[in-house]
């Protein structure tokens, strides 16, 4: 699914109009037949279309027609200014005329204490109200009968069905202009909008649904932000098929540097979490004074600890990904260890916890390793790594994890509700985790899971984004049944769903 803004979604109707030759109109009448599916026809007969002027509006008009024809008792009221109705808005009003359907102007020019009364009644008489009063464009805050027209549809108990974004929303940063609509449904077109993103648009988005219009795949490509949401099909089509004829030096070999006095916790977890995972061999290297200690634990892996040097040394160079730092201590003997891993070996590496936090001030040794680095920052690590604040962080993530990735040419996954995963050029949003995974070793798991796609071949980026869907998908059906879902009931889960969609790639 693709992310859009309010630029992007105007360059992409542009780029229609202007280089195909998409007739506005045609993409605006195939938006109304998208929408109509989702407005629940097959229950309710009394809908109440409150449009604007602007394009947003004329989608409203052509969803009345549609109503119309399917025999519903529709009421119309279009808000602003009309002397300002766009080309298409004014086609699909002079159809309404045409077919003889009633509406009501609530000018801004006007006194209107008479129309808001009747859009009140009209709105209490009805089952579902329709909002194309705002679309993509809107950034100034809503004031005057705007502003009278939102409260009143919002003090209403009806269904409230907003097309593209309610309206009152900036689709691309997510900001409240004063006042919104509150919407049970979004029904958006070929874009889902950036701006849903941000928590504190939740309450207003509703139930989003992104429906295409008709544009080509290859045109939405060329003008799309290279920004998306993670779907289950792309998670299938990327995870490995362990077929009939594989040995345990198929599915790849892993070290887990990890764990130090009072942290065993995270390197056991981070290493089961890379065996359920499905890799073919997984070693621990960890402290010595806890080795024991886990080793009792970890019956399906090895371990090594840090006097072993020619072993570690094989280690290093063997291994076909590399995860470090879960519960290592943020002090200068980790960072001598990722500083040796970094020196000595070529193979991808992953790095969490206290190896992100020992490299806040060494952020240039990124940058000389010989392979890819994957980074999975919370949003305190990053902003220790950015010097950037956690506020500006939260509200531009997704710039702030490409900006990063991109100057240091690492993979960033940053993590928090509905993390992200960039290369510098793509972004996707995972839609997959809940609150009831919000405590310890959740990470410490992450990165076992990543460690393990990454050792078995999968493509780094893809494993990134495989893991992070995976893992939060298995902490949503837990949460179903369970108030709080800890790190090791996601490993138990693991090979489960993984079977589960395994068996749907060989159907």
């Amino acid at each position: 699914m693709r992310i859009g803004t309010s630029v992007s979604t105007k360059k992409l109707d542009e780029a229609c109009v202007n280089e195909y030759k998409i007739p506005l109109i045609l993409m605006m009448e195939n938006a109304v037949i998208s929408a109509i599916k989702h407005l629940d026809t097959n229950l309710y007969n009394k809908y109440v279309i409150v449009s604007g002027v602007g394009n947003n509006g004329g989608d409203g008009l052509g969803i009345a027609r549609q109503l119309k024809a399917r025999e519903k008792e529709v009421k119309v009221f279009i808000v602003g200014n009309m002397e300002k109705i766009t080309p298409c808005s004014k086609t699909n009003l002079e159809i309404l005329k045409a077919m003889n359907i009633p509406y009501i102007v609530i000018d801004t020019k006007e006194e209107n204490i008479n129309h808001l009364e009747q859009l009140e009644a009209a709105i209490k008489n009805s089952n579902v109200l329709v909002d194309c009063i705002f679309g993509t464009g809107l950034e100034r805050e809503i004031k005057g009968i705007f502003r009278y027209v939102i409260e009143i549809i919002n003090k209403n108990k009806n269904l409230v069905y907003s097309i593209d974004v309610p309206s009152g929303i900036n689709a691309t940063t997510g900001e409240v202009l004063g006042v919104c609509i509150k919407a049970d449904k979004t029904i958006c077109f070929e874009f889902y909008k950036r701006g849903f993103l941000k928590y504190e648009t939740k309450k207003y988005i509703g139930n989003v649904v992104v429906e295409h219009i008709g544009i080509p795949e290859y045109i939405l490509k060329k003008h799309d932000d290279n920004e998306y949401i993670t779907s289950m099909n792309f998670v299938k089509d990327n995870i490995r098929d362990k077929n009939k004829f594989s040995f345990k030096s198929n599915f790849g070999k892993v070290t887990i540097f990890a764990g130090s006095k009072g942290f065993s916790g995270a390197a056991f977890i981070a290493s089961e979490a890379a065996i359920k995972s499905g890799s073919g061999l997984v070693t621990l290297v960890c402290d010595e004074h806890i080795q024991d200690i886990i080793s009792s634990k970890l019956s399906e892996g090895m371990t090594a600890n840090y006097k072993e040097e020619d072993r570690i040394n094989e280690l290093i160079k063997t291994s076909n990904a590399i995860g470090f730092g879960c519960g290592m201590g943020n002090n200068k003997t980790t960072l001598e260890r990722l500083q040796y891993v970094l020196n000595n070996s070529d193979c991808p590496l992953i790095i969490d916890a206290d190896g992100i936090n020992v490299i806040k001030n060494n952020i240039s040794i990124l940058k000389k390793y010989k392979n890819k680095i994957i980074i999975t920052p919370h949003l305190g690590e990053m902003s220790r790594l950015t010097g950037k604040s956690i506020s500006y962080i939260k509200e531009n993530r997704i710039d702030v994890a490409k900006e990063f990735a991109k100057k240091n040419n690492i993979i960033v996954l940053l993590k928090g509700y509905e993390t992200i995963i960039t290369d510098g050029k793509d972004a996707y949003i995972n839609p997959t985790g809940n609150s009831a995974m919000a405590n310890g070793g959740m990470g410490d798991c992450l990165l076992g899971m990543i460690t393990s796609f990454v050792g078995q071949g999968i493509e780094l980026f893809e494993a990134v984004i495989c893991a992070s869907y995976i893992h939060g998908y298995i902490g949503d059906i837990l949460s179903k049944k369970m108030y709080t879902v800890n790190a090791t009931n996601i490993i138990e889960k693991i090979p489960v769903i993984m079977k589960e969609f395994n068996i749907e790639i060989n159907l």
